[in-house]
């Protein structure tokens, strides 16, 4: 259990409208869970969460949803809260060089940089030119 105010803190960054702080979360608690189940409700709620952004590093672009997915599971894990988590039709997180291939693929218009990536993102996703999964996580750990 996290003290309490550590808590507060995870929660209202979970909460941000900012992408990226979100997303860093995420990272982080997909890592290093708190193993806290208070916490369980805040990540939930992100998965619904279809905001596209850099997800990773090296550049890897995806949803929100996705990073949420992986730290719910790791915070269920620490908490042995035995639920998978599971996610129908989600985009794969891509490469910047499969993000452009697919652009050029399919004769979108591309703008570099990283809110280029997250526009192209965005666009093939609007056309439905996304690879996307079902996306099953178990709570059991690998070994």
């Amino acid at each position: 259990m996290i003290a309490d105010d550590e808590l507060a803190e995870v929660i209202d960054i979970l909460k941000s409208p900012d992408t990226y702080r979100r997303t860093t979360m995420l990272g982080v608690l997909a890592k290093d869970p708190s193993g806290d189940p208070r916490l369980l409700p805040a990540v939930e709620e992100l998965l619904t969460d279809d905001t596209p952004d850099l997800i990773s590093i090296p550049l890897l672009f995806g949803e929100v949803r996705w990073l949420a997915a992986h730290a719910l599971v790791a915070e269920r894990r620490a908490a042995a809260v035995p639920t998978p988590v599971e996610l129908r039709g989600v985009p794969e997180p891509l490469t910047s060089d499969e993000l452009s291939y697919l652009v050029d693929e399919h004769g979108l218009p591309r703008e570099g940089g990283v809110h280029g990536m997250l526009a192209s993102f965005v666009a093939l996703r609007e056309h439905g030119l996304l690879p996307v999964t079902d996306l099953r996580l178990t709570v059991e750990s690998d070994g």
